[in-house]
């Protein structure tokens, strides 16, 4: 980020903040020394050799001497592995569970065991081997996994001439051969350049093509994880049990595989496709009324204009400020009768505050995210110390989707979630909530090492139902800085906070790319870039 923009952030940050951040850092980092979040990982431990397999209906089960491989087909160029123990994923990212019947075929031979469709033949080796074939071909060929502390490693052997796309939004090579990138959404903290790693929007899925064909690989655990192009190829996360699709080329029929079961984007409002126009940011009514003007004076396009924070009240996310926006329904309509439409910005942060009315009610309805404790946890954002929705748990999916009233009072077209990763201000260290914070995970519980990029996931979706729900007669419309697979089903994606340079113009062609074969077909970015 350039110096200009950088002072720019620190002083409308102003001294105070500045110095909250070290106090949140120093809080955040005694919580983790407090309930173990930052444990030494211990050495990896081999799942042994097949004891036992049983030919299921769909596939078959395999009992290792200290693990268990369950081969499902969902269809016949679909296979879902999942290796135990480890909790199983809370099946966000699908939007599918209703397949039609498929009956493999079983062939056990020569210490090695067949599952096999028309599309894909999978071979289990007694050491936990893997290989995946398709037209006679060998797509991939899996080493044993390994059991690597909370969570798994997967490991492949590499081909020479394979070339690996998609990891959802990179500041990389569209070509991702020879990286490691983190799993991890992370806000930027300032404008982003070449190779930062990780940015916003981390999905768990890539495509591999290589000379004998391609392969779509999709895992199905939200947890912290890292992935490594090189030898091995190798995926790790750090909690849960090892689950992921395998998906048979070509490219574009198993993108459509893939959204098949992570779920299509719902048709958009027309005017969603036309030009936005943004900044950081709109002081006032008066503004925004000059710049829709400046562009009907000029003959310019203009389909939207987006809110970004300062129309709140003091920072209060479902609230406007009373003297800089004195009639925001007023203003929406007169700028909807010019064919513009309103939209404005929304950060899952609620302020502590007992006299704010959401604070009350997220607090009240014990829909917050807590310590280990029970006490809600907070962070540093924008209004200064906030509690956080659990969009884990159905009653703050709820709360935060019965708010969406906000929008339809206040004549609002979309919503632009922002700060959702969700992101903190820090001093030092990971900007985000403590590790040890716990979340409902529909009740069954869990950490935000396994919550944390599912977070802007399930925001979206309280907030696509809340706009269907004030709005019925409206197609909803959310624009969200991160989220994870399956984000597609409820909001579109724009890449953040980038660089105003050459390398990010033509970066923003490979990350929308990247995105696209991650599933997120609807995503765009700042024209003239963010910071510089």
């Amino acid at each position: 980020m350039d110096l200009l923009t950088k002072l720019r952030g620190l002083t409308y940050l102003g001294l105070r903040t500045l110095l909250r951040t070290v106090t949140y850092s120093l809080s955040r980092d005694a919580i983790e020394r407090r309930h173990g979040s930052r444990r030494p990982t211990p050495p990896d431990a081999p799942v042994g050799e097949v004891r036992e397999a049983v030919r299921t209906a769909r596939g078959a089960i395999f009992r290792f001497d200290a693990a268990e491989l369950e081969v499902v087909f969902l269809a016949p160029d679909l296979a879902r592995f999942t290796w135990t123990p480890g909790a199983l994923p809370v099946p966000y990212a699908i939007a599918k569970d209703d397949w039609t019947a498929v009956e493999p075929a079983w062939t056990a031979r020569d210490g090695a065991w067949e599952v096999s469709t028309a599309d894909l033949h999978v071979t289990v080796a007694r050491d936990g081997s893997v290989t995946l074939r398709s037209g006679g071909r060998v797509l991939r060929e899996d080493l044993p996994p390994v059991r690597r502390g909370d969570g798994w490693a997967h490991r492949s052997r590499p081909r020479a001439d394979a070339r690996h796309f998609g990891l959802g939004e990179r500041a990389c090579p569209f070509d991702l051969t020879g990286g490691t990138f983190r799993l991890w959404n992370s806000e930027a903290e300032g404008a982003y350049g070449p190779q930062k790693d990780p940015l916003y929007l981390c999905v768990p899925v890539w495509l591999t093509v290589h000379g004998d064909g391609s392969m779509l690989t999709f895992f199905e655990d939200p947890s912290r994880g890292r992935v490594t192009f090189r030898d091995p190829v190798e995926a790790s996360f750090d909690g849960g049990a090892l689950r992921y699709y395998a998906i048979p080329g070509p490219a574009d029929r198993a993108l459509d595989r893939y959204t098949e079961l992570t779920g299509r984007p719902s048709m958009p409002p027309r005017w969603a496709l036309l030009f936005h126009q943004s900044r950081w940011s709109y002081m006032d009514e008066a503004e925004v009324r000059e710049v829709a003007d400046g562009f009907a004076s000029r003959g310019l396009p203009l389909s939207a204009i987006h809110l970004d924070i300062h129309y709140m009240d003091g920072h209060r996310v479902f609230t406007v400020d009373p003297r800089r926006f004195p009639d925001m329904a007023g203003l929406a309509r007169d700028l909807d009768a010019k064919g513009v439409k309103l939209v404005a910005i929304l950060d899952p942060g609620v302020k502590v505050d007992p006299a704010y009315d959401a604070y009350r009610e997220v607090v009240g309805r014990k829909a917050a995210c807590t310590l280990p404790d029970g006490r809600p946890a907070t962070a540093l954002v924008w209004p200064g110390t906030c509690v956080f929705p659990d969009f884990t748990a159905p009653a703050a999916r709820e709360w935060w989707a019965e708010r969406y009233r906000f929008f339809a009072e206040n004549g609002l077209a979309g919503a632009w979630h922002d700060m959702n990763e969700p992101a903190a201000f820090a001093a030092w260290g990971d900007p985000t909530l403590p590790l040890a914070v716990r979340h409902s995970m529909e009740g069954r519980g869990g950490d935000h090492v396994e919550a944390h990029n599912l977070y802007a996931l399930l925001e979206a979706r309280a907030g696509y139902e809340g706009l269907m729900r004030n709005r019925p007669d409206r197609r909803p419309w959310i624009l969200s800085r991160s989220g994870w697979a399956g984000l597609q089903r409820w909001a579109w994606n724009w890449t953040g906070d980038s660089e105003s340079d050459w390398w990010t113009l033509a970066q923003t062609v490979r990350m929308v790319m990247a995105l696209g074969l991650s599933g997120v077909p609807y995503t765009g970015a700042d024209v003239g870039g963010f910071g510089g």
